[in-house]
């Protein structure tokens, strides 16, 4: 299996994030999603990032194909509004943008005490999850609704769903934060989340 591939629309945003030698090292590959889109790369990869902005209808189209690497045990990262109708389990319900360092990291919990869960506090969020039974809640607003949730008992795999979006924030305007962000939430993935198994 590979590591981590990221999947793209071609935005400006996209490219400049997933092409930044900030983090491209840290991706196998750079999945194209538009039109004639080759996903073999996704056959073999052990996580793939969703990014926030992802054309609904690419997303639709791609559902067989990111059902399949949960089924076989990946891991799936999903980033920004979920109004794309997959997962069909997620749920969200829209607010406006959270304020940065309002959220909070709730005690006991895989980003309780680590650098990924200081640099996730500084962002805002778009919205709050609410999680299947039994998931686990990362990052929650003030009012302890999740953010950001770890799904490990719906399918064999791991779902990460999040409504805080680094890649457009680094993307448009560069921002520190969410580069911080990105920084350590990428290493996270690879060298925590990867090798813990999808199932504890």
């Amino acid at each position: 299996m590979t590591g981590l591939v990221a999947l793209s629309s071609g935005s400006a945003a996209e490219t400049a994030t997933l092409e930044h030698p900030r983090f491209r090292h840290l991706l196998d590959a750079v999945v194209y999603t538009g039109p004639g889109a080759d996903t073999a790369a996704l056959d073999g990869a052990a996580a793939v990032w969703v990014p926030e902005g992802t054309p609904r209808r690419r997303l639709r189209a791609l559902a067989p194909a990111l059902d399949a690497v949960l089924a076989r045990g990946g891991t799936v990262l999903l980033f920004g509004d979920q109004q794309a109708g997959w997962p069909a389990g997620v749920e969200w319900t829209y607010r406006p943008a959270g304020g940065a360092g309002e959220t909070v990291v709730p005690p006991g919990s895989a980003w309780a005490g680590t650098e990924v869960g200081a640099a996730a506090g500084r962002l805002h969020h778009h919205g709050v999850l609410t999680p299947p039974d039994g998931a686990e809640v990362l990052l929650a607003a003030p009012d302890d609704a999740p953010v950001v949730h770890l799904d490990r008992v719906s399918t064999p795999g791991a779902l990460l769903v999040s409504t805080v979006d680094p890649l457009a924030h680094f993307g448009h305007t560069g921002s520190a934060e969410a580069g911080d962000y990105l920084d350590v939430l990428l290493p996270w993935v690879t060298e925590h989340l990867l090798t813990s198994g999808a199932r504890r």
